[in-house]
C-alpha cells in the first residue's frame, strides 16, 4: 500500500517537472482575480501561491494551476520515569514520530490538498482490515461564489473544524506534539465528510457534516440503523492569525502586527449501528477518550450482540482564543486559550469529560522560543459507574516548559521540552503473566492494562525529557 502510494507521488513529481519545463508562460499572480481573494480576503503571492501554502517546492506554476510538493521528517527521542512494580522505573525510546509527503495547490480557483503518513504513526488499530492509516487529507476546496466570493464547500477526509489545538499543524508547534487535553477534545482529528466555509470582514465561520466514522474507513455496505451525522460548528473573529479555519499554526516567525482571534466550537452526533458495532464505536485509528471502549463503558456495552448495543449520543462545545504581538528586533509574544466540555449517553449511562488548556511562547530574534504549557483533562466522576474505572476522579495535569530552537526557520528545528505531568494515570499490568505499567501520557488507549484480575490503576507524578529534530521541505 506504502510502495504504492510512494509510486504515485514520485509519478506526480515527475510529469510536474516535465509541465514545467514545457510551460512557457511565465509566472502569475491572480490566477482567477474572481476568486483569488478565497481565503479570508488573503490575495496570492507573487509566484501564484497561496500564503497557506508557504514552505514546499513549487512543481507547477501556470495561468490554470499551481502545485506545490512538501514534506515532514519528525525524530523523537523520549526519556522518562514510571512507577514500575514490574520493569524499570527509567525509560528511554526513540521514534520516527512523523515521516509526511504532500500536495498542496490550485485549479482554476479550485484549492486541494493531499497529505500522506508514510511511517511512525502508519498503524492499524483493529484486529480486522478495516482501516489503513496511510492517509491524512485529500479534500477540494469548490467556490460558491453566489453565497460570496469568500465561501466554500470543502469535499474530502480533512481536519474535523473543532479545537484550535487539533486544527494546529503538529510542523509549526512550540512543542513536539498536542497536550494530553488533545486526547479528549472533539471526535478525533481527521474524518471525511462536507463543510461549508464562509468568511466576512475578519468574521469567519464553518459548518461541516462528517461520518463521525474517522479516517480511511473502507466500503462496507452493511446493515444499519441511520442515526444523525456528526454535526460540526466553528465560528468566530479572527484578524489575521490563521489564514483559513482549517489550517492553523501556533508559531508565526514573520509576525509584523499584533493579531488576535476567537473562536466558539460545537459538535454533535447520534451513533449509527452498522453491522455488529456503530460508527462512533469503530472510529479509528485515533478516537477520544469519551468514544473509546477503555474509558468510555457504555459505548460498546451489549456487543457484540447487535440488539443489546445502544446508539448513543455525543456532543461538546468549548472555546479558544489567541493573541500574538510582535516586539522590537524579531522578538514577540504569543498566548493561546481553550476550554471544552461535553458528554456521552445512551440507555447503559453517561459519562462527562472537561478539558482546558493554557500556554504562552516568547519568540527571541526569529531564532529560539521559550514557551510554556498546561493541559488538564477531568474525567468526570460518572466513569466507572459499571465498574469499569481506569482513571479515578481527580484531575489530571500536564506542565510543560519548552525550548525550540529554528535552525532554518521552522524547516529545521530542535525542540526540548520537559514534561511533568500530575495525578497521571499508570496502568499497572502486574497480574498473572503482566509485563509492566503504561503511561495514559504516551498510550491512552492502553487502559484496559490496568484493569482484570492483580492489575491496579494508579496515579503518579510522570516526569520526562523529549527532544525533537524536524526537518521540513
Amino acid at each position: 500500500m506504502k510502495s504504492r502510494a510512494v509510486w504515485l507521488v514520485m509519478g506526480t513529481l515527475l510529469i510536474g517537472w516535465a509541465s514545467k519545463a514545457r510551460a512557457e508562460v511565465p509566472p502569475v499572480g491572480n490566477v482567477v482575480p474572481d476568486t483569488s481573494t478565497f481565503f479570508n480576503g488573503k490575495p496570492f503571492d507573487g509566484n501564484g501561491v497561496q500564503p497557506w501554502y508557504d514552505g514546499g517546492i513549487p512543481i507547477v506554476n501556470t495561468d490554470k494551476m499551481n502545485l506545490n510538493v512538501f514534506g515532514r521528517m519528525q525524530m523523537l527521542g523520549v526519556g522518562e520515569i514510571v512507577p514500575d512494580p514490574v520493569r524499570a522505573h527509567q525509560r528511554v525510546y526513540s521514534f520516527i514520530q512523523e515521516s509526511r509527503l504532500g500536495m498542496r495547490g490550485d485549479f482554476e480557483g479550485y484549492k486541494f490538498e493531499t497529505q500522506l503518513a508514510l511511517g511512525g504513526e502508519n498503524i492499524v488499530e483493529s484486529n480486522q482490515p478495516n482501516v489503513a492509516f496511510t492517509l491524512l487529507d485529500m479534500s477540494v476546496d469548490i467556490p460558491l461564489p453566489r453565497l460570496g466570493k469568500d465561501t466554500s464547500l470543502k469535499v474530502g477526509q480533512f481536519r474535523v473544524p473543532y479545537s484550535r489545538e487539533n486544527l494546529t499543524d503538529t510542523g509549526y508547534m512550540p512543542f513536539s506534539g498536542r497536550s494530553i487535553a488533545s486526547d479528549a477534545v472533539g471526535n478525533g482529528t481527521r474524518d471525511y465528510g462536507l463543510a461549508l466555509q464562509g468568511y466576512k470582514d475578519k468574521l469567519a465561520g464553518t459548518i461541516a457534516v462528517m461520518s463521525g466514522a474517522g479516517e480511511d474507513v473502507p466500503q462496507r455496505y452493511l446493515p444499519e440503523n441511520f442515526g444523525i451525522p456528526e454535526i460540526v460548528v466553528r465560528a468566530g473573529y479572527n484578524d489575521g492569525v490563521d489564514e483559513d479555519i482549517y489550517h492553523v499554526v501556533e508559531t508565526d516567525l514573520g509576525l509584523k502586527q499584533t493579531e488576535k482571534a476567537a473562536y466558539f466550537n460545537a459538535l454533535f452526533s447520534k451513533d449509527t449501528q452498522i453491522g455488529h458495532s456503530s460508527a462512533l464505536n469503530l472510529n479509528l485509528p485515533y478516537p477520544t477518550m469519551m468514544l473509546s471502549s477503555q474509558w468510555n463503558p457504555y459505548i460498546d456495552q451489549g456487543a457484540p450482540n447487535a440488539a443489546a448495543m445502544q446508539m448513543g449520543d455525543i456532543f461538546m462545545v468549548g472555546g479558544d482564543a489567541v493573541i500574538r504581538k510582535p516586539l522590537a528586533d524579531g522578538n514577540a509574544v504569543s498566548g493561546e486559550a481553550e476550554v471544552n466540555w461535553g458528554g456521552y449517553q445512551n440507555l447503559y449511562g453517561e459519562i462527562h469529560m472537561a478539558t482546558a488548556r493554557l500556554q504562552g511562547s516568547y519568540l527571541v530574534h526569529q531564532k529560539y522560543e521559550f514557551s510554556l504549557r498546561y493541559a488538564a483533562i477531568d474525567t468526570g466522576q460518572t466513569v466507572g459507574d459499571a465498574g469499569f474505572k481506569a482513571s479515578g476522579d481527580a484531575v489530571i495535569d500536564e506542565f510543560t516548559p519548552s525550548f525550540t530552537w529554528y535552525i532554518k526557520g521552522q524547516n529545521v528545528k530542535f525542540v526540548t521540552e520537559a514534561p511533568v505531568y500530575l495525578n497521571m494515570p499508570v496502568f499497572d499490568n502486574t497480574g498473572p503473566g503482566g509485563i509492566g505499567s503504561y503511561v495514559m501520557a504516551d498510550m491512552p488507549f492502553e487502559a484496559s492494562a490496568g484493569t482484570g484480575a492483580g492489575n491496579t490503576t494508579v496515579r503518579a507524578v510522570v516526569p520526562e525529557l523529549r527532544m525533537m529534530v524536524q526537518f521540513l521541505f
